[in-house]
């Protein structure tokens, strides 16, 4: 990996613990550093009156010893005098209440006010710094603390105008909304408010659009300021995205950054390492190439209910996953641990006192490590759509059930393999792929349905795909535009807690959802024990072209059953994760080699077999294997 660095506020210090830091930076081999993104109201204490004395002398001091910096632009923090200034650019909850200054991300996209103050602020620091860092951060973590929705009358007036560029009329609006349905037909454009505090269940096509429109509105705002910072300099620009998050629809927001950036934090009250491994996944495949963690979490945090102290050998393991996911950097957050504010509690690479830390320590001996950036090898595909998942969140037969988690209980299977996943997206060419799984898709765009139907490999399909169409209206036939090619019809449906069923020669248990299937042209290979087909297997074009259709909701060990059937295991054991890849890049060239990543994610020596080879891994240890 070619990035080592950390996350670094020198406005939090003395300039006489400057030098310290920075000694300590260069003797453990931390190379970059991430400032800036929170210092607006030190850069600009007053309406028009800018200082960067602080971030200058910071700038020049890191610099001049050698290590990089990415420079963030500080809009994630409004400072006091503007909101007292101007306080309808605070934020509206779903409730209808204004979220107050006190805390970070208190600002609505849509304020013109603070739109016009942001941009200022960004361009400032885009003039003042220019080229002199190395790259930029567009504002910090979009859409954080919910604050993808605003519901102030800014955001309404804004959303009205959105809606007129989409739909051109009210008479269209109504018709794609369905508005006749509990008497919500619109006359007039100004009519239409959010749905916020209502008695009962909105209009999910209304909010399809409302969650569409906000996600918009935090692309929009990213995009001018990333123009305004091209304006004056020609360094790569990103923006940190986030762990689990679905708010802002990331594939679309990826296409306007250089580079991916994410934050790597467990999001889970109990660790799991191949979730966070599907969320590396995720965002390499947001443009299919290396990213950055930007954010990596060095230990304890402090916003969870329990901060746990994980020992320092965590922190080796998760910048090995990192760098067997294909990142091409790890800079940790944070580096320097402080003593006040919201996040004193929040460790660091260095203690309180300001001295190295275990963790420095084992970050450090990763760097001699990890050399290169690896590109993983493209084997399983999964179909992913932030649209899908926001349907999901609308509308739903079982509430119980959530489309990422689902999906992860697929990674993890397809994992467990010992074989690599790229989630794939409407847009994309499937041509590199060798087994497609398109799990829980409500909508299924014809563009992408055309392409399932030309893959010549095999394809896994579950129930719920294919039932809605692009105004989240339920499709008269499902799986739309797929019947003919898996040979089965969903005539119905419905929510189960458990469903126990035959398949494979083995019991198996689904959940959440049961589909009624019209088997039209394919081979029933699970079935219900009252009979009714569950798991049904189609001969589409080709041999290799088999078409399975599933209608409930398998669970991990259900799926690592099914995958068999198409996928050889190429390892036995638990507690790894496996990456081939034939690409490393060193510099600006590539290099061709055959090599398989065994990454032991127990603290204790793991025994696995590998192509019936025994394979004995010490703690937290990654060995790289050529072929």
């Amino acid at each position: 990996m070619k990035i080592f660095g950390a996350d670094y506020y020198p406005e939090h210090w003395d300039r006489g613990f400057w030098s310290k830091h920075i000694e300590l930076m260069k003797e453990y081999g931390i190379e970059w550093v991430r400032i800036g993104e929170f210092a607006w109201a030190l850069v600009e204490p007053a309406d028009g009156v800018f200082d960067f004395s602080v971030l200058d002398e910071a700038v020049k001091m890191l610099k001049e010893n050698g290590i990089k910096v990415i420079m963030g632009t500080p809009t994630a923090t409004p400072p006091a005098w503007l909101v007292k200034k101007y306080p309808e650019i605070l934020p509206v909850d779903y409730s209808g209440r204004t979220r107050s200054f006190g805390s970070r991300r208190h600002y609505s996209t849509n304020s013109k006010v603070f739109k016009d103050y942001a941009l200022r602020i960004a361009e400032m620091y885009a003039k003042h710094f220019g080229n002199t860092v190395d790259a930029w951060q567009i504002d910090n973590e979009l859409g954080c603390h919910g604050t993808t929705f605003s519901f102030s009358e800014a955001d309404r007036k804004a959303f009205i105008e959105w809606l007129k560029v989409k739909y051109g009329s009210l008479e269209e609006l109504n018709r794609a909304w369905g508005t006749v349905f509990w008497s919500q037909v619109y006359s007039d454009w100004d009519e239409i408010v959010f749905p916020i505090n209502t008695p009962t269940f909105e209009n999910p096509h209304q909010m399809l659009d409302i969650y569409r429109f906000m996600s918009d509105s935090s692309i929009e705002f990213l995009k001018m300021q990333m123009d305004v910072i091209r304006k004056y300099s020609s360094k790569p620009v990103t923006h940190n995205f986030m762990v689990d998050f679905m708010d802002i629809d990331y594939r679309k927001m990826a296409q306007y950054v250089d580079f991916v950036s994410w934050d790597n934090y467990i999001a889970t009250e109990k660790y799991d390492p191949l979730r966070q491994s599907a969320n590396h996944t995720l965002m390499r495949s947001l443009k299919h190439a290396p990213f950055l963690v930007i954010e990596q979490q060095p230990g304890r945090v402090n916003w969870r209910q329990r901060n746990e102290n994980y020992p320092a050998s965590y922190l080796s393991l998760w910048t090995r996953q990192c760098y067997l996911n294909g990142a091409m950097g790890v800079m940790v957050f944070r580096f320097d641990q402080i003593r006040f504010g919201a996040e004193q509690f929040h460790g660091g690479l260095l203690d309180y006192a300001g001295r190295a830390t275990k963790r420095l320590v084992e970050f450090s001996k990763c760097k001699d490590e990890l050399g290169t950036t690896i590109i993983p090898n493209n084997e399983v595909a999964i179909y992913f759509d932030y649209e899908v998942e926001w349907m999901h969140r609308i509308n739903q037969v079982n509430r119980d059930f959530k489309y990422w988690d689902s999906i992860v209980e697929i990674y993890r299977a397809v994992k467990k393999l010992g074989y690599n996943v790229e989630f794939v997206f409407s847009d994309d060419s499937l041509d590199d792929y060798t087994l497609l799984i398109i799990p829980y898709a409500l909508r299924i765009p014809e563009t992408f349905a055309e392409k399932v139907r030309s893959f010549k490999g095999p394809v896994i399909m579950t129930c719920m795909s294919g039932l809605k169409d692009e105004y989240n209206w339920i499709v008269e036939r499902a799986p739309r535009g797929l019947i003919e090619d898996f040979g089965v019809e969903v005539i119905d449906f419905g929510a189960v807690k458990d469903l126990d069923f035959m398949a494979l020669g083995k019991s198996l248990t689904g959940s959440y959802w049961r589909d009624e299937i019209n088997v039209i042209d394919a081979k029933v290979i699970g079935a219900t024990f009252d009979g009714d087909p569950i798991i049904t297997l189609r001969n589409s074009c080709y041999s290799e072209c088999r078409r399975y259709y599933i209608g409930t909701v398998l669970s991990e060990d259900g799926w690592v059953e099914l995958l068999k059937e198409e996928l050889e295991p190429r390892i036995v054991g638990e507690g790894i994760e496996v990456s081939s890849f034939g690409l490393e890049i060193e510099g600006q060239s590539f290099r061709s080699r055959n090599l398989t990543g065994l990454l032991n994610l127990k603290p204790h020596q793991n025994a696995i077999y590998v192509n019936g080879r025994k394979i004995l891994l010490e703690p937290f240890k990654l060995l790289i294997l050529e072929d």
